[in-house]
């Protein structure tokens, strides 16, 4: 731990890039493993590992000691593993490659009517979660997309388990109301035409 706080120090005050090698490469391995067990692909682990070094190295002078250099980097890399994650579970929601029912049975072609209503529903759903007040919002987001327990969600906010609760019920209601509008108003716009 005084080796860490050594080479922190000798980062913060001089840009050392011997201090960067050697927190580096202490941790690279840990950080490494960590990413890889929420992501589960080689390449995106590489990206996203070197996204945490860039980032903690940026932040290192925020870092006040209060836990362990390994916990505070454990921390950055599980906050980033599970935001690219959530990107690319968003991705994938939204994707034409995955869903049958939005292909041309003949020629497997995309439908160029059902790619365009996708996205636009897409639009319309990140206009809903924008919407919704901010708690509502990040519990939404880290329910939904992260798929965290309540508990944990409830240390990351400092919200209690229930108040939590009460927040994704009621983003979910706010969503689908939204949703729903939005879908009859498309329906009735393409019966009137």
């Amino acid at each position: 731990m005084t080796e860490d706080r050594t080479y922190i120090q000798d980062y913060i005050e001089t840009k050392s890039d011997y201090a960067a090698k050697m927190i580096v490469e202490k941790y690279q391995k840990f950080v490494y493993l960590t990413i890889y067990r929420i992501l589960e692909n080689s390449e995106d682990t590489k990206d996203v590992t070197q996204e945490v070094f860039i980032k903690a190295l940026d932040s290192l002078s925020k870092f006040r000691g209060d836990s362990s250099l390994k916990t505070w980097l454990y921390r950055i890399a599980v906050n980033m593993a599970n935001n690219s994650l959530r990107k690319k579970k968003f991705k994938n929601f939204f994707s034409l490659s995955g869903d049958d029912n939005l292909h041309d049975l003949q020629d497997g072609v995309p439908n160029p009517e059902t790619e365009f209503t996708n996205k636009e529903l897409q639009i319309q759903f990140m206009k809903a979660i924008n919407r919704l007040p901010q708690k509502q919002r990040e519990t939404f987001a880290l329910r939904y997309f992260e798929e965290m327990p309540y508990s944990e969600i409830s240390e990351i906010l400092g919200v209690s388990v229930g108040a939590l609760k009460a927040n994704y019920f009621h983003a979910i209601k706010k969503l689908a109301l939204y949703l729903e509008k939005y879908i009859y108003l498309e329906k009735k716009n393409i019966e009137d035409e």
